[in-house]
Parts: structure tokens; C-alpha cells; sequence
């Protein structure tokens, strides 16, 4: 393995040393907020570590969109924490046992939604046997760190098309930061994770590179 390879390992380290979560307004007028968690995955693949990523189906809201499992928080979930859990468990099909989360990320939102996410780390241990909830999930992505990192991978630029452009109420709302300057990761060809989900992916980079990981 190469010794610059980014290993599960690595990326634990550098969650036990995450300052407090900050809160990244998006968002700063949207009428309704709403309580929300998500996960960010990674799995041990051939020694280094990856990031499971998921295609939001496309009846959901923001379907058709690379994201990280997750979703709004119940009323039975005893924290945030644990409905990030729950989330991936179900949207991956995963033993809920086999998610440990190691850190917690920034806050975000609201969202075109209105969700606020709270945004954890989390290690899936065992062989990565994925069954995906089809209701949820149309397709996932497993990415290695490293790759990530390649020149080629991450831009910046405007909001792909996408249907909440076509609500009345979205050209009320007020961004930060502006929908022409977004973070996009080359996840397949031609197809991006990109928005907030890139801001998350870019801050657990960030940590993992030990700052060293800019766009």
C-alpha cells in the first residue's frame, strides 16, 4: 500500500482531535427549520479508507442528487447522533452494530428544505456487503479518500439544474454561499457530489489531510 494512502485508521485519528462543530448558515431567512442528522461512511476497501456515497432517489426531495445517507430526526431517536446512525443503517441496509460514529462534523442549514443537519463520522466495520433501500437509495458509490484528492477531482462553480429552482418561494430565500461558487467531487463521470454534501466532504478532508487539503 502506498504510505501516502489515507487509512481508516488515519481517519479516526483525525476525528479525536475535530474542534467543536461550527454552525455554517446557509440559508438565512427560510421560515421553517427543521431538525436533521446525516453520516458520513467509511468503510475499509483493500487497506484504505472509503466513503460510501448515495443516490437519492429520485421521488425524494433533492432526488437525483449525490448525498450522504440521512434524514430528518424522531421522535424516538434519542439524539442526533443516533438518528445519523439509524439513517445509514436503513438507507444502506447495514447492522445497525456495524456503525460506530468517531466524530461529529459542522452544522448546516437551513436548507431549500429546511433542514438543519448535524453532520457525524462514521466507521462501517466488516466486509462492506451493502444492500441498499431501493425507496430511499437508486444507486451508491464507494470512492477511496485518496481519489478524492487527485488533481481533477474538485471544482468550484454554479448549482447544477435542478428542480427546486422551479419553487416560487426559492428566489425568497437567501444563500450563503452563492449558488454560482460551489464545491463539486467528480463521483462518476460527469456526476458530481456537490453543494453542501461537497462542503462536508471537503471539511472531513480538510481534518483528515491535516489542513492541507484546500479548493
Amino acid at each position: 500500500m502506498d504510505d501516502a494512502a489515507i487509512t481508516v485508521a488515519r481517519v479516526v485519528d483525525a476525528c479525536r482531535s475535530l474542534p467543536p462543530p461550527e454552525w455554517h448558515r446557509i440559508i438565512s431567512n427560510h421560515p421553517e427549520p427543521r431538525r436533521a442528522a446525516t453520516l458520513v461512511p467509511i468503510a475499509d476497501v483493500d487497506g484504505q479508507a472509503a466513503v460510501i456515497i448515495t443516490l437519492r432517489a429520485g421521488a425524494l426531495d433533492h432526488g437525483g442528487d449525490w448525498v450522504f445517507p440521512g434524514g430528518r430526526v424522531d421522535d424516538t431517536d434519542g439524539s442526533h447522533r443516533e438518528a445519523a446512525r439509524r439513517e445509514a443503517s436503513e438507507e444502506l441496509g447495514l447492522e445497525l452494530e456495524r456503525i460506530e460514529v468517531v466524530g461529529q462534523l459542522g452544522t448546516r442549514g437551513p436548507i431549500v428544505s429546511g433542514f438543519v443537519i448535524e453532520t457525524y463520522v462514521g466507521v462501517v466495520s466488516g466486509p462492506l456487503v451493502l444492500a441498499p433501500d431501493p425507496r430511499e437509495v437508486a444507486d451508491v458509490v464507494v470512492v477511496k479518500l485518496t481519489d478524492l484528492l487527485l488533481d481533477g477531482m474538485h471544482h468550484r462553480g454554479p448549482m447544477p439544474t435542478h428542480r427546486h429552482v422551479d419553487r416560487p418561494e426559492f428566489e425568497r430565500l437567501e444563500f450563503a454561499p452563492p449558488l454560482t461558487d460551489l464545491r463539486h467531487y467528480r463521483v462518476r463521470d460527469e456526476e458530481y457530489l456537490w453543494g453542501l454534501q461537497a462542503d462536508i466532504l471537503h471539511e472531513l478532508l480538510h481534518h483528515v489531510t491535516g489542513g492541507q487539503h484546500y479548493l
